[in-house]
């Protein structure tokens, strides 16, 4: 009788461990893909090759795990300042990502033959394909300068 007592008041306490500990056992929160490193050159000379990297995340909106996202693509477009010129504007493939993953675009190389003051931007998802909840931490712009 004893024995049954300890099994059942084991199996309560198990039972209020799993509920105070929350969701996370059984969902997972919305995916939240990010831009979260960049690096890429203030400044380079006329006709000069570039490689800027970017590395995007998947990370939770939430206190549970993120799901997992539906392949994407992100988006690198370099625009003059001064006359709105778009001069790159290239698509990549992001794959789909697990909770707390990440993809680094290191393959990515740049020329520009005219001088002046460029934005560079990369948006992830810009199609809102990959299933995730925020859209307003996807884009990121820089600024080069070519001379």
């Amino acid at each position: 009788m004893k024995y049954i007592q300890f099994r059942i008041i084991s199996f309560l306490i198990a039972l209020s461990v799993i509920s105070i500990s929350g969701c996370c056992l059984f969902e997972t929160d919305n995916p939240d893909l990010r831009i979260v490193g960049q690096n890429f050159p203030s400044q380079v000379g006329i006709g000069q090759t570039f490689h800027p990297t970017f590395t995007v995340g998947n990370y939770s909106d939430g206190e549970c795990a993120a799901a997992k996202t539906n392949q994407s693509i992100v988006n690198l477009k370099m625009t003059n300042r001064a006359n709105g010129n778009i001069q790159v504007n290239n698509n990549y493939t992001l794959n789909a990502l697990d909770n707390n993953a990440t993809q680094i675009f290191n393959n990515i190389s740049v020329n520009i033959e005219a001088p002046g003051t460029y934005d560079l931007t990369f948006t992830v998802d810009p199609n809102n394909t990959s299933g995730e909840k925020n859209q307003n931490n996807n884009k990121i712009t820089g600024e080069i300068i070519v001379q």
